[in-house]
């Protein structure tokens, strides 16, 4: 699947570059756009409609490329696992942290995402191996989010539900990854089909427990709908046909690390356009996460290409 970048080939180069930073500013602003999505929707309601949004942007993606969905019911049944798992649950709970914490926290918290896989790798997916790199990764990133959450001085129970459900929501997106490696990609399906199935499944398992509450919790704005709009069709929908395409080009291990850029985004938008307050020790936690997730995905070793 992966291939070495040419470097004399700047079209290719500018590609890799465009899907890269395209997907970790999509993916890191979407807590930002969370904030004023959630005045008008409740958790349930905000996931439902971003999974409904995104599995029809990715079913114009399959329509305008042509790519047929084959026949597959073991293939459906694991895209409805994973769609719980990994997409409807996360979404609900980073929408209901977003009411208590600050989209800054929620984004620096994502960054636990990679330290999660190695948590999946060494407890459920036993089948794949675990560097002595990953095992450091792992306890530095435990000790960025001791140090992020500033366990020292206790959380508020209302804070403390929050932060909890943020923290198990990365962790989910960790868990997911394996997941996905071991039992749906060896059915054979394009990528673009299986992240779609997993986006339309994760709408459906939603869609009879957003019915048991109000449609809405709020008016709509011009800010909470074109929130809604493009939390839906960029990041539940077009980010994965960047993402996807970056697997293809540099591989697992570089394209991985477009979940560190989230924090990033996340943190400037939060402070430079919603004027967040931040604690010393958040930036901090977060920069621990960050170099845990490096040690973990081995960036900190030379690489003489792109390619795996």
């Amino acid at each position: 699947m992966p291939t070495t970048i040419d470097a004399g080939r700047p079209n290719q180069s500018r590609s890799w570059l465009f899907n890269y930073f395209g997907a970790g500013l999509i993916w890191g602003s979407s807590f930002f756009f969370i904030e004023f999505a959630n005045a008008s929707l409740s958790p349930i309601g905000l996931a439902f409609w971003r999974c409904v949004l995104g599995a029809l942007t990715l079913y114009a993606v399959l329509r305008i490329r042509k790519i047929q969905i084959k026949r597959d019911p073991k293939f459906f049944l694991l895209c409805f696992i994973v769609g719980l798992f990994n997409t409807a649950v996360p979404f609900a709970l980073f929408a209901f942290g977003g009411h208590h914490v600050s989209s800054a926290f929620s984004g620096m918290a994502n960054a636990i995402t990679p330290i999660a896989t190695i948590i999946a790798l060494l407890t459920i997916f036993r089948g794949e191996s675990v560097s002595r790199n990953q095992i450091a990764g792992l306890f530095v990133g435990v000790l960025g989010v001791l140090t992020l959450i500033g366990v020292w001085q206790g959380i508020e129970t209302d804070s403390w539900l929050a932060v909890a459900g943020i923290i198990f929501a990365a962790t989910l997106y960790g868990f997911g990854g394996p997941f996905i490696r071991k039992y749906i990609e060896p059915r054979g399906h394009a990528l673009e089909v299986a992240a779609f199935g997993q986006i339309a499944a994760a709408a459906v398992l939603l869609l009879p427990v957003y019915l048991t509450q109000p449609l809405t919790t709020g008016a709509f704005t011009w800010q909470s709908l074109s929130s809604i709009m493009v939390l839906g069709i960029f990041g539940a929908g077009l980010a994965y046909t960047m993402y996807y395409p970056l697997l293809k080009q540099v591989g697992s291990a570089v394209s991985s690390t477009v979940t560190l850029l989230a924090p990033l985004v996340a943190v400037t938008l939060g402070v430079l356009v919603l004027g967040e307050k931040l604690s010393w020790y958040e930036p901090v936690g977060g920069f621990i996460i960050l170099i845990g997730g490096a040690i973990a995905q081995g960036l900190f070793r030379r690489r003489k290409s792109l390619a795996m």
